[in-house]
């Protein structure tokens, strides 16, 4: 058996195998979603190791390159994402060793951590291969009590509307502490106007704040689930109350059952109506894995949003 660098002629195989393992899910494998994850990202092309044994590939490994910013320190990472090992090679290691391998790799490009939210089948592999635990994201819940009937559901929201606002957060100065993804140009197109994974939507003024959501069909009703929120310095009480009176709106005309936040910006003084339920420590749950760095990334100020930890 042979562990190599994938080139582009595995990709048809790669996808069969993804079906073959993980089956479609909620989530479909298809050469369309490998090439917005892995190839187009504007963090770089993601690192792909396979494994092949008499010309089959029976194994894969691919770590989603990532970039974090603290005030101007760059910090190099990748999230451990796809993987998958063919049914007749499983439980032979396979999974450790194309990991660990993918890894020592990654050393030499100098990328600091490898960073995810496992389930809870997969968590104790990881914490074997050298991860931890930090914990689960703090989650802010919103019941609507008065759910009436959709009225009037939202259209498509127009990103081109706010290109220009785009353009502003991209490039404006990380002046804080706390560590939070590295906002390349291009990196909002990507992330959220051409995710082939679900339809985001905005709330926008078009010059200082941009709160991007999705709306979820769940067991309970619709959920209204806040994965970013952004804010540039003339955002003010106006626009805060203007905010919040067109989430009311929103939720509303959509029948949302419950609306949802989760991420560290609630260390922040956030200027978004979520009611007086207390913050729970329920959200996802976050692992990290040093790769070239001795810091213990436990306890640097993360910053999180959904965004950054959302499943994709």
């Amino acid at each position: 058996m042979q562990i190599r660098k994938a080139i582009s002629s595995d990709l048809p195989s790669i996808i069969n195998l993804l079906k073959a393992s993980l089956g479609e899910s909620l989530i479909p494998k298809s050469e369309e979603l490998w090439n917005w994850k892995h190839v187009v990202n504007p963090f770089g092309k993601s690192p792909v190791l396979v494994a092949e044994d008499k010309g089959i590939i029976c194994g894969v490994r691919v770590f989603l390159r990532w970039e974090f910013r603290q005030g101007k320190e760059l910090i190099k990472a990748c999230r451990a994402v796809d993987t998958a090992i063919h049914p007749d090679y499983q439980g032979q290691g396979l999974f450790k060793n194309l990991t660990l391998s993918l890894i020592e790799e990654l050393k030499e490009e100098g990328v600091e951590l490898i960073y995810n939210t496992p389930n809870a089948e997969s968590s104790s592999g990881y914490l074997k291969m050298g991860w931890e635990k930090w914990g689960k994201l703090p989650l802010k819940i919103h019941f609507n009590l008065k759910l009436g009937k959709s009225k009037n559901p939202s259209p498509p929201s127009d990103w081109s509307s706010i290109t220009s606002l785009i353009e502003k957060i991209e490039n404006s100065n990380f002046s804080s502490e706390n560590i939070q993804t590295n906002r390349v140009t291009g990196y909002l197109n990507w992330r959220y106007i051409s995710c082939p994974l679900f339809p985001y939507q905005f709330i926008s003024d078009g010059e200082t704040y941009l709160l991007i959501y999705r709306i979820k069909d769940g067991k309970i009703g619709k959920e209204l689930r806040i994965v970013d929120f952004f804010q540039l310095s003339a955002f003010g009480e106006n626009e805060k109350k203007q905010l919040n009176a067109r989430l009311k709106i929103i939720q509303k005309n959509e029948a949302v059952r419950f609306t949802s936040f989760s991420g560290l910006q609630f260390k922040n003084d956030l200027p978004i109506d979520m009611g007086l339920l207390p913050v729970m420590s329920i959200g996802p749950e976050v692992t990290l894995r040093k790769v070239s760095t001795s810091d213990n990334i436990l306890r640097r100020p993360w910053a999180w949003s959904l965004g950054d930890l959302e499943v994709f």
